[in-house]
This record gives structure tokens, C-alpha cells and sequence, in this order.
């Protein structure tokens, strides 16, 4: 316990230093390219910068973890507390414990707050700065759902809100209703439509028969589970979307028996790349020297960053094509992935085996 204790805050005093450098150094260079949009009031300004820097989490925060790893070995080799620590009979993999449980506990938190409005975070500082919510607007959607073919004029996912809202109802392949609303909002589970014209064409088609019932109607409640962020998810080229949203996304598609490659992609990259940080932890614990003599720390030093910085780099960018398309998610992320998660359990059976 003495030595999880040690070690532990150790690592987290580094860790908190670099992720601190990070978090200011990322929201002043992005604060640049909105320099002339800042709002005036103060309280505004004070929440785009509280916005951007929870989106910054998402790549000062591994970055910060493995670091802190690198700081810490570099500083506990140099001044030979790590020499102690081996010669009074803890292991490598004791020494390692506590900040892969460290790093564990930081990536399972970050997952869930993934699952969670956290991850609109860009999306409320860009609305901060551009007050017309222009950045956030998708315009003439086309998109079937169930037995519905459904068009959007515009389409605000972050105030689930819409405009010239058309809904054409099939059944048997032939179309039965027909609605039209200049103005919509997602409300509960349901889109609910203001100022409706609300047409029934007649069954069978035939001539003879009542014809075309036409209808106004203040509010229609219609689209149950059809969330904007679902569409969101499916069309926007770069969305920021949470995981129970990209789920539902999944779900629906699914349901439409339509491609399934763009939220497979999300999901993993979500939910798994994260961990890549606590395996990089094993390979550098395992190149780690155990007397300073025996490397040149500096040169050391670089080496695990850029270590660092490749994979990161790597994972973040397959990650992209995966969403994107380029590639299949299975090939993309998950593959190198479980390769990468191969390589690091070998390495750490063998950790205690260098002494």
C-alpha cells in the first residue's frame, strides 16, 4: 500500500502539471482563430473557454498520461529512486501497478463522460461564438425512418429543432400521408410538428371512392426515437456525437438494414482506442533501464515521446479514416488494436524477467 501510495502521487503531480500545460497551451492556440468573434460579455467568454477546454480533453488528456509516465521514469532513474525501489525487492510490475490502475481509472472515467453531453463540447463553445448556430445547421436532409420518408429543410441537432419539415408515410409501397410543418422540435421521443397540413390519400387509389381528405392541424406528435443527433451522427462528415446517441444511431441503422461502417468506426474509437494509453505504459515500463548508466536519459526521454506521440498520432488518425470510410472499422481501429494489446500482454508476463 506504502508503495502505491508513493508512486501514485508521484505520477499524479506530473501528470497534473503536464495536463495543466496542455489545457492552457491547446485553448490559447485554438482561442486565436476566434479572437475577433469573442463575445462581449464576460460570462460568455468565461464559458467558451470552460467549453474548450473540456474539448481539449480529448487529446491533452492521453497525451498527459503517458507524459507524466515518461517524466516520471526519467526523474525516478536519474535520481536512482528506482534503483532503490528494485533493490529492496519490489518488481517492475509492483513499480507499475499503480499507474496503470491510474490510467485505467482516467480512461474508464473519460468513456463514460463519452456516453454523456460532454463530448458537445465544441459543438456549445462554437455556438458561443457563432450566435446564429450556423456552424451546427444541416440543410435538405432526405432520410427514411421505418415506413417514412422524411425531408428536412434545416436542421439544428445541438437545439433539436427544424424548419420546412416534409413527412411522406408509405404503406404497401404506396404512399397514405402526407405532412407538411414550416417549424418542428424534438420534444421527449417525439418530433412534434407546429402548423400542420396533414393530407390522407385514399384506399384503394381507384376512382369512385372518397378522394383526398386534407387536414390543418396545430401540433402532431410523429417520428418517436427519431433523435436529431441520430442524424447528425449518420451525415455530418465529422460528428461529435455521444456513445448512448451513436448507439441509438446504430440501432436505426440497423433497422433500415443500411451501412453500419461510419457509427462501428465511432464506437470503437470511443470506447476502445482510449485504452491504448495504459499499453504504452507497458512498452515504455519494459525499454525502461534500471540504472541511469546505462542510457543516455535525455536521448531516452525523446525516444518514449515520440514513442508516445507516433502511436497517438497513429490511432487518432486510422481512427478518422475509419469514420470517414477509408477504411473498415475492423481493419482500421480494431485491428491494430488487438495487435497492439497482444504485444503489450507479452511484454508485461516478461517485465519481471529483465532483473
Amino acid at each position: 500500500m506504502r508503495l502505491w501510495v508513493f508512486v501514485g502521487s508521484y505520477y499524479l503531480k506530473y501528470f497534473c502539471i503536464i495536463l495543466c500545460a496542455l489545457e492552457f497551451f491547446f485553448i490559447g492556440i485554438d482561442s486565436l482563430q476566434y479572437a475577433e468573434k469573442f463575445p462581449t460579455a464576460a460570462n460568455l467568454l468565461l464559458l467558451f473557454f470552460v467549453y474548450d477546454g473540456l474539448y481539449a480533453l480529448n487529446y491533452t488528456l492521453p497525451l498527459s498520461l503517458l507524459l507524466a509516465l515518461v517524466l516520471f521514469y526519467t526523474a525516478f532513474i536519474h535520481s536512482n529512486q528506482y534503483t532503490a525501489l528494485l533493490s529492496i525487492g519490489y518488481s517492475i510490475k509492483q513499480i507499475l501497478r499503480p499507474m496503470l490502475a491510474i490510467n485505467a481509472l482516467f480512461i474508464v472515467i473519460f468513456v463514460g463522460l463519452s456516453a454523456t453531453p460532454f463530448v458537445y463540447m465544441q459543438e456549445k463553445a462554437e455556438a458561443i461564438i457563432y450566435k446564429d448556430n450556423a456552424g451546427n445547421i444541416s440543410q435538405n436532409l432526405l432520410v427514411k425512418y421505418n415506413n417514412d420518408y422524411v425531408y428536412f429543410g434545416k436542421i439544428n441537432p445541438l437545439l433539436q429543432s427544424a424548419s420546412n419539415v416534409k413527412i411522406f408515410t408509405l404503406q404497401n409501397k404506396q404512399l397514405k400521408t402526407f405532412a407538411q410543418a414550416p417549424s418542428a422540435n424534438f420534444e421527449g421521443k417525439f418530433w412534434v410538428l407546429h402548423g400542420v397540413r396533414f393530407l390522407t390519400l385514399p384506399t384503394p387509389f381507384v376512382l369512385g371512392p372518397k378522394g383526398l381528405k386534407v387536414q390543418k392541424l396545430p401540433v402532431l406528435k410523429t417520428l418517436k426515437g427519431f433523435r436529431p443527433k441520430v442524424l447528425d451522427t449518420i451525415y455530418q462528415n465529422k460528428p461529435a456525437v455521444s456513445i448512448t446517441d451513436a448507439l441509438r444511431s446504430l440501432h436505426v441503422l440497423y433497422r433500415q438494414k443500411a451501412d453500419t461502417k461510419k457509427i462501428r468506426g465511432f464506437l470503437y474509437v470511443s470506447i476502445l482506442l482510449p485504452f491504448f494509453v495504459p499499453l504504452t505504459a507497458i512498452l515504455i515500463a519494459y525499454h525502461t533501464p534500471k540504472l541511469a548508466r546505462y542510457e543516455n536519459l535525455a536521448l531516452l526521454s525523446l525516444k518514449f515521446i515520440l514513442l508516445s506521440l507516433v502511436l497517438w498520432g497513429l490511432f487518432f488518425a486510422m481512427g478518422k479514416f475509419s469514420i470517414s470510410g477509408v477504411f473498415l472499422p475492423e481493419v482500421g481501429v480494431l485491428g491494430p488494436f488487438l495487435t497492439l494489446a497482444v504485444i503489450a500482454l507479452r511484454y508485461y508476463k516478461r517485465l519481471d524477467a529483465k532483473l
